[in-house]
């Protein structure tokens, strides 16, 4: 008899039912997440601006699995969950590896945040949407392939992730979010697709380690600081026949001297238009 009842209040311990969303987390290390429907939210964060960002989940995370996070390595959540809620798994430093379905669609505010044993992440073609800070602070993320079902990505999705050494943009993606990569020091290789209208604040701020950058003609606007203390950039190329909207501070903090190659018959738009940034003889044509 007794040995039945520790049988219960082990399963009670390490399992959970929270709607139709179901937990399990095995001797192994492995937490599952089953059912259908979305997963709920996790903290009462707002919804809006940096504010995911600088609240600790710590203190207000009602994930079950909370108490154990750093006991969980790997993570499964299978077909039939729709979404992953607010600070579902942030924190769990110890997790190495995701698994997510072709059912989710959405990642939710501070998802994975603070999780720095992860390598690298796939996030499925269904996921249309990761929210603010999402995979902030993934010190170990090396590489991120974003999906082409995105058009944008939360503030400061990635930010943070100073392990982060390539990222690959999609076609679909029409928006670079605010702070989406800031602070991301490592990564040396960014493609921004033509697709792309906008840049937003902060979006590759102390990206200490890229060296060039193509600002494709797509582009039009340039947002507050978005490559702010980009010190060691050694040329920038602008495809367009207009110069990008530059909000202030866009350009601030790079060298002033490096070449900046824009088209031969725009060179004298550009010229006022980087005023502020760059010398004019620096202004170059660009050869096709």
């Amino acid at each position: 008899m007794k040995k039945y009842i520790l049988i219960i209040f082990a399963l009670f311990s390490f399992s959970a039912t929270n709607a139709q969303i179901e937990w399990t987390l095995s001797e192994d290390s492995v937490l599952t997440i089953s059912g259908t429907g979305d997963m709920p939210n996790y903290t009462d964060v707002p919804d809006s601006g940096d504010i995911i960002l600088l609240i600790d989940p710590k203190d207000t995370c009602s994930a079950p699995w909370y108490p154990q996070k750093d006991k969980i390595k790997k993570l499964v959540i299978e077909d039939g969950v729709t979404s992953i809620g607010r600070d579902a798994f942030s924190g769990c430093v110890g997790l190495t590896s995701i698994t997510i379905p072709n059912s989710v669609t959405s990642i939710g505010f501070g998802a994975f945040r603070g999780c720095i044993g992860l390598t690298s992440v796939t996030i499925p073609n269904s996921v249309t949407s990761i929210g603010n800070g999402a995979f902030r602070g993934c010190i170990g993320l090396t590489s991120i392939t974003i999906p082409n079902s995105m058009t944008s990505t939360g503030y400061g999705a990635f930010s943070d992730c100073i392990g982060l050494i390539s990222v690959t943009i999609p076609n679909s993606v029409t928006s670079i979010g605010a702070g989406a990569f800031n602070g991301c020091t490592s990564l040396a290789s960014i493609t921004i697709p033509n697709s792309v209208t906008s840049i937003e604040g902060w979006a590759f701020e102390k990206c200490t380690s890229l060296t060039s950058i193509t600002i494709p003609n797509s582009v039009t606007f340039i947002g507050y600081k978005a490559f702010n203390d980009c010190s060691n950039l050694t040329s920038i190329t602008f495809e367009g026949s207009t110069p990008p909207e530059l909000a202030i501070d866009a350009l601030e903090y790079v060298k002033r001297t490096i070449p900046i190659y824009v088209p031969a018959k725009s060179i004298k738009a550009y010229r006022k238009a980087l005023k502020d940034y760059f010398e004019e003889s620096s202004i170059q044509a660009l050869q096709r």
